[in-house]
């Protein structure tokens, strides 16, 4: 297995192995369990103690590998900004070596099921991808809802292959609407797209350049980028990229977090206009999540 965009890298193989390596795993915990059951009779306390406490610590690590990772949550959200909308959110996918088309295709079946406005994705389409841009998202495909997209930063290259030219093409290609530096007229808001922080293109200047005649949302991946909105000037941000800290052990979750501001997952209002934060559906660098299941957010706006 090799990547589909550019040479073989020092982290792709840290990557790999971590993915492939951990199914290791399966086996060893049933080696535990079969050990710790042949000798419980026989054992003293303090080795049963130790055989416990291993197959707890393998346990928990199952668990936050391959079950929590591969479920598949949906969150509602009751926001008062004056009309009607039902909007889906959704963000950090990382499709590669993590995450593959089946995944996608599942979340686009939850999708299809819920009566949505608009499905809004917030970046983070791609990590490490391990074959076609237009593979990995072909579940896009089958989205029965209008949905529109902005990049995030491993879209474009922080890290990862520069790919976005090629991410922008796939989408349209599956009827999703890229919005970074534009704006889209919807029958009930208007829809602003900001692009990557990390990449600097987050300029303000596609929300000064539209229309003032109906409530905009901002859509941007990193929240970061809220911060440089005009006071007022939107009736909400949305945003993904923190993933909810990815492995939410409590205290510790925020070293997690890759924001210079204090934002989290859900709703905040410390930022010039409202934010929220939806804490995504995929992992990035380790193939983990805990306490923090991959989510479909969906914003019952009124």
């Amino acid at each position: 297995m090799t990547p589909a965009y550019g040479p073989v890298t020092w982290e792709w193989i840290a990557e790999l192995v971590l993915v492939w390596g951990s199914w290791l795993a399966w086996p060893l915990l049933a080696w535990v369990g079969w050990r710790l059951a042949r000798g419980w009779r026989t054992a003293g306390a303090a080795r049963r103690g130790a055989g416990i406490g291993v197959l707890a610590m393998l346990l928990v690590f199952v668990e936050m590998r391959f079950v929590e990772p591969a479920l598949i949550v949906e969150r509602t959200t009751p926001l008062r900004l004056g009309f009607k909308a039902r909007i889906a959110v959704i963000s950090d996918y990382h499709l590669g070596l993590q995450n593959g088309p089946a995944f996608l295709q599942r979340v686009v079946d939850r999708l299809n099921a819920l009566p949505l406005d608009a499905v809004l994705i917030a970046g983070d389409h791609l990590s490490e991808p391990d074959r076609p841009v237009a593979e990995l998202l072909a579940p896009l495909r089958s989205l029965r809802h209008p949905a529109y997209s902005v990049p995030g930063n491993h879209d474009e290259g922080h890290p990862g292959p520069l790919i976005q030219a090629e991410l922008r093409r796939v989408l349209e290609a599956a009827g999703v609407t890229p919005v970074e530096y534009t704006h889209v007229v919807l029958p009930k808001f208007i829809l602003v797209g900001i692009g990557d922080h990390y990449a600097g293109k987050d300029s303000v200047a596609p929300l000064q350049d539209s229309p003032r005649d109906r409530p905009r949302l901002v859509l941007m991946h990193n929240p970061d980028s809220a911060m440089n909105l005009p006071k007022g000037s939107a009736a909400l941000a949305i945003a993904g990229h923190t993933h909810g800290g990815q492995i939410r052990i409590p205290r510790l979750y925020w070293n997690w977090i890759p924001c210079k501001f204090d934002f989290d997952r859900g709703l905040h209002d410390f930022a010039p206009v409202p934010v929220f934060v939806t804490s995504g559906l995929g992992q990035a660098q380790l193939p983990m999540r805990f306490l923090n299941p991959p989510v479909i957010d969906v914003l019952e706006i009124r």
